[in-house]
């Protein structure tokens, strides 16, 4: 009823047109004494007539019309197979069509050949800025292991000292250099993601050997039994997640310790541990209000004992550059990590959960 509205508005001027005729007609017949019914025939006819040639064009209008809906849907292919114009101006329009789709394919190939250099360029700039750091850690663990065995054991521990400092400077000029990297990787077409299964231990074993040291210079107990449990993801973009979740909970964690839990878990089920003391304590239910698991999933959970995160800043920590009020409290704060973490997962098709309360500590789950 809308489009047959629309064409009637479309065609009143012609309606109007034969009305008038129609008009004119029967004037001039009754002045020239034609009976009455012959013209009530005449107009019966007629109107028929114009009755047939209304639903006739309405159909055609209405075959362009779905033709339409449906090249808009997907105008990329449909432009290629155009109807036949009826009118010149049809066939103006669609030139009009192929000359947009033409600019927005040769702008779009221009985008992507610029990403595609941009991507190529921060991966040659990420491995040529690893030689000098790689350099500059031996000559810091150089100097390290020369004061370790000089004699004076209290100048030296003061160099020591900043030595590590230096050393930890490094490793974030590193962490920066790796997210620059990823991402640019992130946003490109096309993706190096190699699903497989991946031994989860493995993963988080290299991450946290490589926070090392940040955890014995903080003095920050780690607790984490490993599992032997697999799951299909990507192992690299996992383990840079998991790099992310681990600097945080290092980083906003001035005393106590980060736990690591991982296991299996079906709908409803929650995760069970041991603590220090032999007791059995529950890492919490596992689920969004919302989600619905129907399968055995995986699940990586990484909780510390920091600072945690306000109430009003926790619906947004996962935002592009949004660093809230831990974010203004730490300099080297940048907004960028938690969102990478939640744009791979969603790639990934995992998720992820973050609760936290302020000054009790935050927990990142990893729901794969």
């Amino acid at each position: 009823m809308k489009h047959f509205k629309g064409y009637i508005k479309e065609n009143i001027r012609w309606l109007a047109v034969i009305l008038c005729m129609a008009l004119v007609m029967i004037v001039t017949m009754l002045v020239n004494g034609i009976p009455f019914f012959e013209i009530g025939y005449g107009l019966l006819v007629c109107a028929f007539v114009t009755f047939v040639a209304v639903v006739a064009g309405y159909g055609r209008h209405f075959e362009s019309l779905r033709w339409l809906d449906e090249m808009r849907s997907n105008i990329a292919v449909a432009s290629n197979d155009m109807k036949t114009p009826e009118y010149l101006y049809e066939q103006q329009y669609q030139d009009c069509i192929r000359a947009i789709l033409q600019e927005k394919n040769q702008l779009q190939n221009e985008m992507l050949n610029r990403q595609k250099d941009l991507s190529e360029y921060y991966s040659m700039w990420v491995h040529q800025i690893k030689t000098p750091i790689a350099a500059l850690r031996l000559l810091i663990d150089e100097t390290m292991s020369m004061y370790l065995d000089a004699e004076e054991r209290e100048e030296n521990d003061t160099c020591v000292i900043k030595e590590r400092q230096k050393y930890h400077e490094l490793f974030r000029i590193e962490q920066y250099a790796d997210m620059a990297l990823q991402y640019t990787r992130l946003g490109s077409e096309t993706n190096d993601f190699v699903f497989q299964n991946v031994m989860l231990d493995a993963v988080i074993k290299t991450s946290i050997h490589k926070y090392a040291k940040l955890f014995i210079h903080k003095k920050l107990r780690l607790q984490y039994e490993p599992q032997d449990i697999m799951a299909v993801t990507d192992k690299k973009w996992l383990g840079f997640v998991i790099d992310q979740l681990l600097a945080n909970a290092v980083k906003y964690t001035k005393q106590g310790g980060v736990t690591i839990c991982v296991a299996r878990s079906a709908q409803g089920q929650d995760c069970e541990r041991t603590s220090d003391l032999g007791e059995t304590q529950s890492c919490g239910h596992w689920y969004e209000r919302d989600a619905v698991e129907r399968e055995e999933s995986v699940h990586i959970i990484i909780e510390d004992t920091g600072i945690g995160i306000r109430a009003e800043d926790l619906p947004r920590i996962c935002e592009k550059g949004y660093t809230g009020y831990n974010g203004h409290a730490d300099q080297y704060s940048t907004g960028i990590g938690l969102y990478l973490c939640k744009a791979i997962l969603a790639k990934l098709g995992h998720r992820l959960v973050i609760t936290s309360e302020e000054g009790n500590g935050t927990r990142a789950e990893i729901v794969i």
